[in-house]
């Protein structure tokens, strides 16, 4: 490993020598990467001790995804921190050994969770204190924490500031775990979406007692007396799939008991009385604030879209799936997960839609429609020039491995009693047992998702928006390599080991889908 050639004494401009060298090292601006290192040394004069904090930041950007980012997203750090965050941040890499390559890991490794921590470092300043050994937190510890939080909790906007920090303490360590491979992305994935149920139950719960306030609470009243008027929250996609990244949207349809009911103080009626409450959780997660918003909110899958009501009963969704339901309705409600609210209506919905999503006779010819919507991604793809590189919906690509999926899934569930399994793996485990894939097929799906997946959630951590494409540039494909373990001897061959790979996986899922949608099942 090449070392970083800077020294306290070092000249103020460097030599031709120390230019070649920090060029070997990988920065493209040599003279630049220079004065940040005489500027950070500065800082650390001023705050730490030693420079022993220093030499250990520099040892770490030399060994990181990719150095020039990584310092300057340091200096960037530094130079925004006020002197009580720098001097802590320079004692706690002064006292423990992993802070300073962790550090460096985000600041290489993601803009997206560098901004966050360069906007406030207390962020990391708290991550670091509790132990060198980071770990994914579990669903239970990251409620109670949220819970705590909004213990106190008395307006929308309290509601909002809380569940926004609470996104971006969580974030961080899921990105730190994941950079530093402390976890397999199985878990990354399954932990990203912990988060997005934990804070729609939080929004659920602080928005309920707020209307509740205002109207009362829904009761349904019959011959029988009165009883609670119940609302669920239902994720579909990645999140009901608990398979969600870092950047993904969250698709949401929201259900109630029905609309026979009315509230004890307004006698708003539920059908009025829903649809707010759906309206004010969508906002306090979605809502774009000084702190930013929690996640991007998709209605669309709720039945007729924007058009649609934003809410529906159980029985309005029943009635609309039989007399309206599409076949690409079918497909994404395999993926339908009560993520927040009642189980017990989650239940009710699921009861009441099962036999529109498996039907209870086998239809192999369901496998011609989910084809055509590939066939339609593929022409969409290919008039944005995009469909090569496009780690989910490219050929080859996370979405085929899906439809290979939910084809069998959609053709045998009913007929043949399946469990309703969200997950993609899971499902793809279930079919393999079952005969349907053979399991050499079966361990080049899962390999494929595993390897696509992991590269999906690093393109988006580096990007830190949506996006599904592989850099076009050569650099910038190296350092996503390096993210993902491909390290070759030069930018040129860790971009070339990553696009092979690729092209390995990507060729592999080709092959087992063209076997399965066009023969006979």
């Amino acid at each position: 490993m090449v070392a970083f050639p800077f020294s306290s004494s070092s000249p103020v401009i460097p030599d031709a020598s120390t230019v070649a060298a920090l060029r070997q090292i990988g920065f493209r601006e040599p003279e630049r990467a220079w004065s940040i290192a005489h500027h950070l040394v500065r800082v650390a004069r001023g705050l730490s001790p030693s420079l022993a904090p220093i030499d250990r930041l520099f040892d770490a950007v030399v060994r990181s995804f990719d150095p020039e980012r990584g310092l300057s997203n340091l200096d960037a750090l530094f130079s925004q921190a006020d002197d009580r965050s720098a001097a802590e941040l320079f004692r706690l890499i002064d006292q423990q050994p992993g802070v300073a390559p962790a550090l460096t890991a985000l600041c290489a490794g993601s803009q997206y969770l560098s901004n966050l921590i360069i906007h406030d470092p207390t962020l990391f300043l708290a991550l670091a204190a509790e132990s060198p050994d980071w770990r994914l937190r579990s669903r239970a510890e990251m409620s109670r924490a949220l819970s705590a939080a909004l213990d106190t909790v008395t307006t929308l906007d309290a509601c909002l500031a809380c569940l926004r920090a609470f996104k971006k303490r969580e974030d961080l360590r899921i990105g730190l775990c994941d950079l530093l491979k402390h976890a397999d992305t199985v878990d990354i994935v399954q932990s990203l979406s912990d988060v997005a149920d934990v804070c729609l139950q939080g929004a659920y719960e602080v928005c309920t007692t707020l209307l509740e306030r205002q109207h009362g609470p829904p009761v349904l009243r019959d011959e029988t007396g009165s009883r609670p008027c119940e609302f669920a929250v239902i994720g579909m996609g990645k999140l009901g799939g608990q398979e969600l990244n870092f950047s993904s949207d969250i698709d949401l349809l929201y259900v109630y008991s029905s609309t026979d009911g009315a509230t004890t103080f307004s006698q708003l009626s539920t059908y009025e009385y829903y649809p707010k409450l759906a309206r004010m959780i969508t906002d306090a997660v979605s809502r774009i604030t000084p702190d930013g918003f929690a996640f991007r909110v998709d209605l669309r899958l709720r039945p007729e879209g924007r058009a649609g009501d934003i809410a529906n009963s159980v029985d309005g969704y029943r009635w609309h799936y039989d007399a309206l339901g599409q076949i690409w309705e079918r497909q994404a409600l395999i993926k339908a997960r009560t993520v927040a609210g009642s189980a017990a209506v989650g239940d009710r919905f699921f009861d009441a839609i099962r036999p529109f999503v498996f039907h209870p006779e086998a239809d192999p010819l369901v496998l011609d429609d989910i084809h055509r919507m590939r066939l339609k991604i593929n022409r969409a793809l290919l008039e944005r020039g995009k469909g090569d590189r496009n780690v989910k919906l490219g050929p080859g690509g996370i979405r085929e491995i899906e439809f290979i999926v939910q084809g069998f899934q959609l053709i045998y569930g009913g007929a043949q009693d399946w469990p309703w399994e969200r997950n993609t793996l899971r499902a793809l485990a279930w079919i393999t047992r079952h005969g349907y894939l053979t399991e050499h097929e079966a361990t080049d799906l899962r390999d494929a998702y595993l390897f696509l997946r992991d590269l999906e959630n690093r393109i988006q951590m580096a990007a830190g928006h949506q996006t599904h494409d592989i850099p076009q540039g050569e650099r910038e494909r190296a350092t996503l390599a390096r993210t993902i373990g491909l390290a070759g001897r030069s930018d040129e061959e860790s971009a070339d080991l990553l696009l092979t790979r690729y092209r390995t996986h990507t060729g592999r899922v080709r092959q087992i889908y063209e076997r399965v949608f066009h023969s006979t099942l």
